[in-house]
């Protein structure tokens, strides 16, 4: 019982590292994929109004 504890929290460690830098890698595509929305949307909505 105390082993396995011990191996969870030096792997724990590890693991928390690389699910913290796909968190971070995730926001990231997040808020760009957001922003070209936004920027996309903007455009759309500019040459709709151009046109009337």
């Amino acid at each position: 019982m105390a082993a396995n504890k011990a191996q969870e929290s030096m792997s724990g460690g590890k693991m928390q590292g690389k699910t913290l830098i796909t968190l971070v890698i995730v926001g990231v595509v997040v808020l760009l994929g957001f922003l070209a929305y936004r920027l996309i949307l903007v455009e759309l909505i500019t040459k709709l109004s151009d046109h009337h």
